[in-house]
């Protein structure tokens, strides 16, 4: 029998599915309930549940157009602190470069804005466990920030990520 956490992420990857724009299958009325019941879900989340629930969060963007709603996933994983929202976002990040990469750019790019704020220590908590990554995962990771350094999403701030 699946856990009360297995049932939560089965739904969470479900209607995290967001519907998009010119769905001919799905109706108006469904999509807006799914994207609803999404941001709900998130919303519900203290950020006590658990950092495998952050994980599960970041594995539920999985649509180019969010409509908002991945927002409201990321302030959710956001919740869970730091290290779990890093570790979740290196988890997936392989993933997310190769299926939705100005997803992996924009929840990076959150990471990188933190530079001479309160919120650098997540720079520091990023870099150092990508340091710690299996090396192909790092070396592609590493090969997607170099690359949005120079005309991306990092231009405005290089050699934030990435570095040791």
């Amino acid at each position: 029998m699946p856990t009360a956490f297995e049932l939560w992420k089965a739904e969470l990857l479900i209607v995290g599915n967001i519907i998009q724009d010119g769905d001919a299958v799905t109706p108006p009325d469904e999509a807006q309930r799914r994207f609803q019941r999404y941001c709900a879900m998130l919303d519900a989340l203290t950020g006590n549940e658990g950092a495998h629930y952050a994980l599960a969060i970041v594995q539920s963007v999985q649509a180019e157009h969010d409509y908002g709603a991945y927002q409201t996933a990321s302030r959710a994983a956001w919740r869970f602190g730091e290290t779990a929202y890093c570790t979740a976002l290196l988890h997936e990040l392989p993933r997310l470069i190769a299926t939705l990469p100005d997803w992996a750019g924009d929840f990076l790019v959150g990471i990188a804005n933190g530079a001479g704020t309160p919120q650098a220590s997540a720079i520091s908590c990023f870099n150092t466990l990508l340091a710690a990554a299996p090396p192909a995962q790092q070396a592609l990771i590493t090969a997607f920030i170099d690359q949005e350094e120079d005309d991306g999403w990092f231009e405005h701030c290089p050699g934030v990520l990435g570095q040791p």
